[in-house]
């Protein structure tokens, strides 16, 4: 008799249109008479392709939370996290005992030529590219039909987790975020590359409050714009798109960027997202024509911060900071005024400047908390969806 997976993988395979109804009866029928296996009876009788089978068995084990042994040289121990294209395991390579990332390719992704695609452009970015401020890449490869890589393990939290949980950072906590992204879209700039998705969801915070983005599966370049006309034009979270980004321009550069760390700055210290709507259509027409009007802008930030959202969410990329290094500069001034952006546990509630670093060190790893939070609100357990 079938067991319960094999009934289940079966009825999976039915239901996704991929193996008739009749074909599903016999080999379960063929399995209780023969006792076949239902994955040999599928393959060797030409009914499912073996990659389809495997592919399906992996999602099915995964959506049970159980943890495939894929990849040779890896041993998977636990799931990290879920995107609409990929899954992230925690795994160990078996030749040196390191700590690293699995980011693994769902089989219905990989079914796209073009994410394909930008799954090995990303794997190839990571590769070669690196800041302080930067998840590494390590391997790529293609095992079994599956494409994965590896990634440097941060241990720690994304700012979507902490929003999710329905905390706020403070406004110090905060700007320390932003400042450590702006370098590392500085860097990025340098190098020609447009990340085109940032969002809470791609800045992770490690547990000595080191700053990392991650996620270049989208990233363009920024030599003039030329994109081959298969490619997208509009990609991105819609929450957190730029008006430009937002109307399909193909002339991208790092100012795109700036908005939406822009929008993700609002989030933090706010909880909200400043244009919502019923559908994406609806949050792509706010911001490109709504300008910003919240009523908590005003009475619950500083001016300073006001300011600074403001600026780095100006419709109009030829106001906002045309570059990262403007928003360093702003930013570090600011820290100036403050004396630091440091928090200090020995003194939670004293001035700002007593006993803490210089403005400078607060960058440095472990010196300001970037996952203090202060503040909470009702959780909307909503994540927006990415285009």
């Amino acid at each position: 008799m079938a067991s319960r997976a094999e009934i289940d993988l079966v009825a999976q395979l039915v239901h996704r249109g991929l193996l008739e109804r009749d074909a599903a009866e016999v080999c379960l029928r063929e399995c209780a008479t023969t006792g076949v296996a239902a994955t040999d009876w599928l393959v060797d009788g030409g009914h499912v392709e073996p990659a389809t089978l495997e592919a399906l068995k992996l999602e099915l084990a995964v959506s049970d939370g159980k943890i495939p042994d894929l990849f040779p040289g890896y041993q998977m121990t636990r799931r990290l996290g879920e995107g609409g294209m990929s899954w992230v395991f925690a795994a160990v390579r078996a030749a040196t005992g390191e700590s690293v990332a699995l980011k693994i390719l769902k089989p219905a992704a990989a079914a796209s030529p073009r994410t394909r695609a930008q799954f090995v452009r990303e794997a190839k970015l990571l590769k070669v590219l690196r800041h302080e401020n930067l998840v590494e890449g390590y391997e790529v490869g293609r095992i079994r039909g599956f494409y994965f890589l590896s990634l440097e393990a941060v241990e720690g939290d994304s700012l979507l987790d902490y929003i999710d949980r329905g905390q706020m950072f403070d406004e110090d906590a905060a700007l320390y975020v932003v400042l450590q992204i702006s370098r590392v879209l500085d860097y990025l700039r340098e190098n020609g590359i447009v990340h085109r998705d940032i969002k809470p969801g791609n800045i992770l915070v490690k547990h000595d409050n080191t700053v990392k983005l991650c996620d270049l599966g989208l990233a363009g370049t920024s030599n003039g714009g030329e994109t081959s006309d298969e490619e997208e034009t509009t990609v991105g979270t819609v929450q957190y798109l730029s008006p430009e980004q937002a109307r399909g321009h193909r002339d991208l550069d790092v100012r795109s960027d700036i908005y939406s760390l822009g929008v993700t700055l609002y989030h933090l210290v706010l909880g909200k997202l400043p244009f919502e709507g019923s559908d994406n259509q609806e949050v792509m027409a706010k911001q490109i024509l709504q300008h910003l009007s919240s009523p908590e802008m005003k009475s619950r930030l500083s001016p300073h911060m006001h300011y600074f959202i403001e600026k780095m969410m100006a419709k109009d990329r030829d106001i906002r900071y045309q570059d990262p290094v403007e928003l360093i500069a702003d930013i570090e001034s600011q820290i100036e005024g403050k004396k630091t952006l440091a928090y200090n546990p020995a003194n939670p509630g004293g001035d700002a400047g007593s006993n803490a670093p210089s403005p400078r060190a607060a960058s440095e790893p472990g010196d300001a908390p970037a996952n203090r939070v202060v503040r909470s609100r009702s959780r909307t357990g909503r994540r927006p969806k990415r285009r």
